[in-house]
């Protein structure tokens, strides 16, 4: 029972405690005291002065910490470098079964007698149908930032009206002369190499790169409001986002069904694959150079 005072006092110290008794710092349970006193804000000359401290603290180890990180990836790349197998040696990884299984089987398994197209398209399709999304989110993400704008539609409407007009007064006619001999080749030599990919070096990147290029020849050369009467923003928009559904659409059943066990009248799905990455990547040319130069498509 020796324990019992010490209970009794701990029982006393508490009930005081609680009817506000006050007792030594050392000794209460809760010691609002020794809280630290609330600090001043700082004026805006000293709040300055500090940030300007920081800075000049933050650039003084800058170079070093730029000196060591680029130090660092140097060693990496030659110690990388000095890991790689020699050249020509018949033990490399270039040198095994699948480089020669699709060089020998490419036109088999694809039907695409292109060994870069039947890459592209059919081995590695996956990975290009990832930066056809990303193409089309970059161009959606431009726009979703340019086109943001808080004036009314007329305003709009009236600015670039006068902006379109001037254009067309004061084109350059060297210009316009020689963009309305060439446009009509660009378009066609974009169509050929969309449709010769499968055969011949080209494809959807390459045509849909032509195809965007000619767009803004005669975009520069003629106004956007001429290139605006066959494809305005809801018809870009249409064409790039059917362009990237389609691709999604036959990739899906082209790696469901199997390239070389597709049948007979679907064995051209590679033709109809680069008609919508070329579409994709035209609308991404093209309406990057619309947004950047005028603010809108």
């Amino acid at each position: 029972m020796s324990n019992g005072p010490e209970k009794q006092d701990w029982r006393t110290r508490l009930v005081s405690w609680v009817d506000g008794d006050r007792e030594p710092k050392d000794q209460s349970l809760f010691v609002m005291e020794q809280r630290h006193r609330r600090r001043f804000l700082p004026t805006e000359e000293e709040h300055e002065r500090r940030e300007k401290t920081r800075l000049h603290r933050f650039f003084n180890w800058y170079p070093v910490a730029a000196v060591f990180i680029a130090l660092t990836l140097v060693t990496v790349l030659l110690g990388t470098v000095l890991q790689m197998p020699l050249f020509g040696q018949e033990s490399n990884p270039i040198n095994n079964e699948v480089a020669e299984h699709y060089l020998e089987h490419g036109e088999e398994d694809t039907g695409s007698s292109n060994a870069v197209t039947a890459m592209i398209l059919s081995y590695r399709g996956f990975d290009t149908l990832g930066e056809s999304c990303v193409l089309f989110l970059a161009v959606t993400s431009v726009m979703m930032l340019l086109l943001k704008d808080g004036e009314d539609e007329d305003g709009k409407l009236a600015r670039r009206s006068a902006r379109e007009a001037d254009q067309e007064e004061h084109g350059d006619i060297i210009l316009k002369r020689t963009a309305w001999v060439l446009t009509p080749f660009i378009f066609l030599f974009a169509i050929y190499v969309l449709l010769n990919g499968e055969t011949s070096p080209g494809g959807g990147f390459s045509g849909g790169t032509i195809l965007g290029a000619g767009l803004i020849l005669f975009s520069s050369a003629f106004g956007q409001r001429n290139v605006r009467v066959i494809m305005d923003r809801k018809t870009y928009s249409f064409i790039r986002t059917f362009g990237l559904m389609l691709y999604a659409l036959l990739y899906g059943a082209y790696i469901f069904f199997g390239a070389n066990g597709l049948p007979n009248y679907l064995a051209g799905m590679a033709l109809l694959i680069d008609l919508a990455v070329g579409l994709v990547v035209a609308c991404t040319i093209y309406g990057f150079y619309a947004l950047f130069s005028t603010g809108e498509i």
